[in-house]
């Protein structure tokens, strides 16, 4: 975040907003790898249950 001070302090507003971006694409690129590796798990209930409970 050292660039978004730097950018803030010079005042390039164009270059923070770009910074906001990237960070937050980063962040979203994550969440997506965590959540693409437990989407492959199967949920398992007890056996006798129906799938509403």
């Amino acid at each position: 975040m050292r660039l978004l001070r730097l950018a803030v302090e010079s005042q390039r507003w164009d270059l923070a907003a770009h910074t906001i971006v990237l960070a937050t694409a980063r962040l979203l690129s994550n969440e997506d790898k965590t959540h693409a590796s437990q989407s492959g798990k199967k949920k398992r209930r007890p056996k006798g249950q129906s799938e509403r409970s």
